[in-house]
């Protein structure tokens, strides 16, 4: 065989084995794009049929409920805000004098810690407080300008006694102690149970919110999946519920006492609620069932 022959059978031969690889390489490209092709209708099968048998994977709805509720706390202390006022010429006379009406001011209410009478007051040093003592020179203003009217002596205090039943006699006291020299500044009532009242009424509250929420969700086909957020609604309100109580009549029988109605007050809780609902599965019926039906 001579050479030439011999170099055309070679290049012959290479050429086949290029147009096989050409060949093999086609056909792996082709099952490589066939597979990832194959792949991708799987998963996006897959995908839709999670969507369809799982409802969590769709977008959830929010909802915002605000829930109130009440508890009523009786009322059990007593607190009397009063002042010794006196107005005098001079610092020394408007304290003298002051401190001596304060004198028999606590005197009148401590009355009755010395015997077992129990229509007198009680009210231990420890109950009768002062809030602020200001000393202040006082003017008029007349043709000839200003006049000083003397010195301003003023004891704010509080007592405090336990129970309602004896507001009234609280305050007569005080005012028939005092005379001309008491300015009365307000009676306010205490609870001691009032946190606790406060506790359960933010409970109720919540559960009152609650309550709507699924009673929402059921109507429309849904569920409670969490709560998002949950806020107190303002501050607690407190309404005021009267109930006479019977006050010990004065030694003068021309003094009317003073009539108090302690009573108890109703405690209001708010609360927001930001609920999270998505819809409940639906359950398709089979066409074996249809034809049943």
């Amino acid at each position: 065989m001579s050479d030439s022959m011999l170099s055309w059978n070679a290049r012959k031969l290479l050429a086949l084995g290029l147009a096989a690889a050409l060949l093999a390489l086609g056909a792996l490209f082709a099952l490589t794009v066939s597979s990832t092709v194959n792949a991708e209708d799987v998963a996006e099968k897959k995908i839709s049929e999670e969507v369809r048998e799982w409802p969590d994977k769709q977008p959830l709805t929010t909802l915002t409920i605000e829930g109130a509720a009440s508890r009523s706390v009786q009322r059990d202390g007593t607190l009397a805000r009063f002042s010794i006022t006196v107005l005098d010429k001079s610092v020394r006379e408007a304290v003298s004098t002051g401190n001596s009406a304060l004198i028999d001011v606590r005197t009148a209410l401590q009355m009755g810690c010395n015997d077992d009478d129990t229509e007198q007051l009680c009210v231990p040093n420890d109950q009768l407080q002062t809030t602020a003592i200001r000393i202040n020179e006082q003017f008029d203003w007349t043709e000839q300008g200003r006049v000083s009217l003397g010195f301003e002596y003023r004891n704010s205090l509080v007592a405090r006694i336990d129970g309602v039943d004896k507001a009234g006699l609280l305050i007569d006291t005080i005012l028939n102690a005092g005379g001309d020299h008491v300015r009365f500044d307000g009676l306010d009532f205490t609870a001691s149970g009032r946190a606790e009242a406060e506790r359960l009424a933010l409970l109720d509250a919540i559960d009152d919110a609650v309550a709507t929420a699924n009673s929402i969700a059921e109507h429309m086909d849904y569920e409670i999946v969490r709560v998002v957020e949950l806020n107190p609604v303002g501050n607690l309100t407190a309404a005021r519920a009267t109930l006479e109580s019977e006050e010990a009549a004065m030694a003068d029988g021309s003094f009317e006492p003073t009539p108090v109605f302690g009573g108890t007050e109703s405690v209001t809780a708010r609360i927001q609620i930001v609920f999270e609902l998505r819809p409940l599965p639906q359950v398709e019926e089979t066409e074996s069932g249809a034809d049943d039906g």
